[in-house]
């Protein structure tokens, strides 16, 4: 098999009647854009990215483009986890989030599952103009428990650049093949899933202070970036655990930011 390629653009924005629109929304084969979603506000949109092959397969290469506009306030996440399947060469994905100034992007999507034998390269690219916002997250899980997959995967390469007013303020490289070798860097002990969680914009200290009240006895760590960057990284022993994690320093976030609950990810 050589593959399948797939790309989306989409644009968040405000319109002529200051409500979220999609402003620009282009998929093919591999990317499917579920319609917005409105928000619990006018400026805020929902949007679900989903996969319609179920997964991702060998050879396959993915490119997203996401951005919000100012004065909108972008969700975006998927209906289901990222299930990545046994192949013989890498899988690669290619997405790049940007927020304008005075836009806000929460990218929260469901945990990457990698199966027994699948090989992936991950790369994150973020730019977040001053005065924009963005929450993002990822949670990795260890594969199929129930067929007793847990870290039996080839490769997973996760690479993530993250920019504030066109400055670096997080690089990170990771190539873990756990497979074949026990991780060099990466020590989890009893710990099944791991997760990171980036913030850009607000006030990071305190966000800092309050986020370490929710971490309670996870093993997980906080700390504050150049400029308005805060980096939470976690381990847990189980996948809700971490989710669980996340929404509460989602709910932190977007009170300092908006002064109201986040909005649910599963309206009803």
């Amino acid at each position: 098999m050589t593959g399948m390629a797939g790309s989306l653009r989409l644009t968040m924005g405000l319109d002529d009647a200051g409500r979220c629109a999609l402003r620009e929304q282009y998929c093919s084969q591999l990317h499917r854009v579920l319609q917005l979603i409105p928000g619990e506000t006018p400026e805020e949109g929902l949007v679900y990215v989903l996969n319609p092959t179920g997964g991702i397969l060998q050879g396959d290469r993915l490119e997203a483009d996401i951005r919000v506009e100012g004065g909108a306030h972008g969700i975006v996440t998927t209906p289901s986890a990222t299930k990545l399947y046994r192949a013989d060469r890498p899988a690669e994905s290619t997405t790049r989030l940007r927020v304008a100034s005075g836009a806000t992007l929460e990218y929260l999507p469901e945990p990457i599952i990698p199966y027994s034998g699948s090989r992936y390269v991950e790369h994150l690219s973020i730019d977040v103009e001053p005065g924009g916002r963005l929450l993002s997250w990822e949670i990795l899980a260890p594969g199929r428990a129930a067929r007793g997959e847990l870290f039996d995967y080839e490769l997973l390469g996760l690479r993530l650049t993250a920019r504030e007013g066109g400055v670096e303020i997080l690089r990170e490289r990771a190539d873990l093949r756990p497979s074949s070798e026990t991780f060099p860097s990466l020590s989890m002990g009893t710990a099944t899933h791991y997760g990171v969680l980036l913030v850009v914009g607000g006030d990071a200290a305190r966000l800092a202070d309050g986020v370490r009240e929710d971490l309670q006895s996870l093993r997980a760590g906080v700390t504050t970036l150049p400029g308005s960057g805060l980096l939470v990284k976690a381990l847990a022993v189980g996948g809700r655990d971490l989710s669980a994690l996340f929404s509460r320093v989602r709910e932190r976030v977007l009170h300092q930011w908006t002064g109201r609950p986040a909005t649910s990810l599963r309206p009803i």
